[in-house]
């Protein structure tokens, strides 16, 4: 709790050793907390309340220093994806191992608009995530890179970018990992789930009432049929056909190579091989390769 009528007896009435301009902008900023309604300048003019406020406001903006949600290091901002994808996540950081491509977005988008950087590393270290949102994320950060205008985007497979993680990787100028690291998994799954057995030795039934005869099928209550399996089977080839047309253009790979890989994951000289990464080093080398970028 902040003790106004303190800072009051402290500021007022007592020698001080402060600029007199400075101490105006103080009393300027406090005036609602210490029931000031007007100021009088040493030369004699008067403020009043609305111009107070005016002042206040104008200089606390002005001395408060833009918050940067990253590290920004020689030139480079450091952006952390860590943990597993989601569309959304509120605020602008993690919330418990979980990242929101909304929260990449608006990071890289003010690295971009960030005078004081020059390159941005993509820090990833994730197993994947949501399909929603992954896609239109990954395009937006090749339309933010290098070859598409913006500055260099160097991705870092630190130590993971598995499936989502490795479209976003994917999208960057270039992308690097440690020796130890892994990257690719590119496809697409999901489970149905059938408790019908369960329910029948606890005793549960359950009696649906739908409109409209595929409403709510494939739930956990009831044995799928045979056009909804089609359906989700259907669901997830195209997902994952989307997938690879996005890692062969971001990566300039013929589809076919991408698909034969089959949803497998690779380390090492193979990763290099197959054309998923640019280079292999410690995150400190990859740094140095942003930095050279950034200083390009």
């Amino acid at each position: 709790m902040i003790e106004y009528p303190l800072i009051g007896q402290r500021l007022f009435n007592v020698p001080l050793m402060l600029r007199p301009e400075k101490c105006e902008i103080v009393a300027a900023a406090l005036l609602d907390h210490l029931g000031i309604s007007k100021l009088q300048h040493l030369d004699g003019t008067t403020m009043g309340v609305i111009e107070l406020k005016q002042e206040a406001s104008a200089i606390t903006s002005r001395d408060r220093p833009e918050r940067r949600y990253y590290q920004a290091i020689d030139g480079v901002a450091i952006i952390p994806v860590q943990g597993s994808l989601a569309q959304r996540v509120g605020g602008i950081d993690p919330y418990s191992g979980v990242v929101g491509y909304n929260q990449i977005e608006a990071k890289i988008e003010m690295a971009q608009d960030d005078d004081g950087v020059r390159a941005i590393l993509l820090d990833v270290d994730s197993p994947g995530g949501e399909v929603a949102g992954c896609f239109d994320l990954a395009r937006k950060i090749a339309s933010y890179s290098a070859r598409s205008g913006g500055k260099p985007i160097i991705g870092a497979a630190n130590e993971q970018a598995c499936s989502a993680g490795y479209a976003l990787l994917s999208a960057c100028d270039e992308a690097w990992m440690p020796e130890t690291g892994i990257v690719g998994s590119i496809g697409v799954w999901t489970l149905l789930v059938d408790m019908t057995r369960n329910m029948d030795r606890e005793g549960v039934e359950i009696t649906m009432i739908r409109a409209g005869d595929r409403k709510a099928r494939g739930a956990w209550f009831e044995k799928a049929d045979k056009e909804t399996v089609n359906k989700l089977v259907a669901w997830v080839d195209n997902t994952r056909e989307q997938f690879i047309r996005l890692v062969a253009d971001n990566r300039d790979l013929d589809a076919a190579d991408v698909a034969s890989q089959e949803g497998d994951w690779f380390f090492g000289e193979e990763a290099m091989d197959r054309g998923l990464i640019n280079g292999i080093g410690p995150f400190e080398a990859i740094f140095n390769r942003a930095r050279e970028l950034a200083r390009a």
